[in-house]
C-alpha cells in the first residue's frame, strides 16, 4: 500500500510539473469492463462478467503521447467444472491498477481526432472475493498473487473535451499461486474521460 500511494503521489506532482508542456491534459475517467479467468484445465469452462471502473489519466504530448493511468478496477469471471454439476466458482477481484500508455494520433482534426495506443499495466490487488457451489476445486482467496502484469492495446476518439477509449487487456502471468490450476485474466475496457485541463 505504501508503494500504491508513493506512485500516486509522483502522479499527482508530475501532472503538475509537466501542465506547462503542450499537449498536457488531465481528467476523471469511468468506464465498464467485460472480463473472464481462463485456465489450462479442460474440464472448466470460462464465462464472462462485467463490471465498471473509475480513475483518473494524465496524457503528455500531441502527435506521440505518454499516458499514465491510475484506475480503481474489478476484474470478474466465472468457472464451472462440466465435470460436477452445477459446479462453478464466481469470482471477483478489487484491483488498483497503472497502465503506462504509448500512443499515437492517426487522425488529427480540429475538433476531433482518432488515436491508436499500447502499453503495460500493473494491477495491485485490493480485495479478493470468491463464490463458490459445488465447487471441488483447491482455489480459494489466499491463492491468488497480489500483484500481476498485464498488456493492453486499443484505440480511442477524442471529440472536444471527451476522450473514448476501447482496449482490450491480455493478462501476462499466471495469477494464481496453485503449482497446478493456472489462471490468466483476460478483459475489454471500454472508457470515457473528461480532459479538465
Amino acid at each position: 500500500m505504501k508503494k500504491l500511494v508513493l506512485l500516486s503521489f509522483a502522479l499527482i506532482v508530475g501532472s503538475i510539473a509537466f501542465a506547462q508542456i503542450p499537449g498536457f491534459s488531465i481528467g476523471p475517467k469511468i468506464g465498464t469492463t467485460f472480463s473472464k479467468f481462463t485456465t489450462d484445465e479442460d474440464q472448466i469452462k470460462e464465462e464472462m462478467k462485467n463490471s465498471f471502473f473509475f480513475g483518473a489519466f494524465v496524457r503528455l504530448g500531441n502527435k506521440i503521447y505518454l499516458q499514465p493511468e491510475l484506475l480503481v478496477m474489478s476484474r470478474n469471471g466465472i468457472l464451472k467444472d462440466e465435470n460436477a454439476q452445477e459446479s462453478q466458482v464466481s469470482l471477483k477481484i478489487h484491483t488498483i491498477d497503472v497502465p503506462i500508455l504509448l500512443g499515437i494520433k492517426v487522425l488529427d482534426l480540429k475538433a476531433a481526432n482518432v488515436r491508436v495506443m499500447a502499453g503495460p499495466v500493473a494491477s495491485f490487488v485490493i480485495d479478493k472475493n470468491l463464490t463458490g457451489e459445488n465447487w471441488n476445486e483447491t482455489i480459494n482467496e489466499e491463492n491468488f498473487k497480489n500483484m500481476n502484469w498485464g498488456l493492453q492495446f486499443g484505440a480511442g476518439v477524442d471529440v472536444l473535451f471527451l476522450t473514448l477509449d476501447v482496449r482490450y487487456e491480455i493478462g501476462l502471468n499466471d495469477v494464481s499461486k496453485l503449482e497446478n490450476f493456472s489462471l490468466k485474466n483476460n478483459m475489454f475496457t471500454v472508457g470515457l474521460g473528461w480532459k479538465i485541463l
